[in-house]
């Protein structure tokens, strides 16, 4: 294998792994931009070792790859409350960019590209369509501004958990020492906020609320 393939080979792992990588990072998941493309990356290089080693097993080596992700997945998987689990979509997309990564370390470039559109739109589209068709994400938006501390996300999130409301998905953008966030929720059948919205309102830092 020359030179110059291993660095398409590279090059090609690294913005795979970012498309997938930069949607995760724009919907403030716990593993984003630079932890994709290390998982493709490192996929990539193994792989292109095993295929390379003399008395090497290349499937072999794909196997370990694939379960050592598994392992990597579960990190960023949690729990939230008692019947809210999180994280599962990035933990399976890791997994997956983890076989794209395989797949281009064997030179396999069709499967590997047009697998990473097909995740992609999956996250971005399907996502929406799965709302219309299922009704999920179909509450509220929360948009709070408050100022900017440690464990702000976690102390709303306990809050919006022990009235059964979902949170959907989340975007946070900081300005300075300032925190907008906004929530999309999804609240039980008739579901009042009012006194959920004043028990977030006496949380340290909170500026302003806002529930559309």
């Amino acid at each position: 294998m020359g030179y110059v393939e291993v660095i398409f080979k590279f090059i090609l792992a690294i913005v795979l792994g970012g498309i997938v990588g930069w949607e995760r990072e724009t919907v403030n998941k716990p593993a984003g931009l630079r932890t994709y493309i290390i998982v493709c990356l490192g996929a990539t290089l193994i792989t292109i070792v095993s295929t390379t080693l003399t008395g090497s097993d290349p499937g072999r080596i794909a196997a370990q790859i694939v379960s050592s992700l598994g392992v990597l997945g579960g990190i960023v998987v949690f729990r939230e409350g008692q019947h809210i689990v999180r994280g599962i979509t990035t933990a399976v997309s890791m997994w997956f960019m983890g076989g794209v990564g395989v797949a281009v370390g064997a030179g396999k470039y069709f499967p590997a590209i047009i697998s990473t559109l097909a995740l992609y739109i999956i996250l971005v589209f399907l996502k929406t369509l799965e709302g219309k068709l299922l009704g999920h994400g179909k509450g509220k938006i929360l948009d709070i501004k408050a100022t900017n501390r440690p464990g702000l996300i976690g102390d709303i999130g306990k809050i919006l958990g022990a009235y059964n409301v979902d949170i959907v998905d989340i975007k946070l953008q900081i300005t300075e020492d300032i925190a907008d966030i906004v929530l999309q929720v999804a609240s039980p059948d008739k579901f009042e906020p009012s006194e959920m919205l004043c028990e977030v309102q006496k949380l340290e830092g909170i500026r302003s609320l806002r529930w559309d």
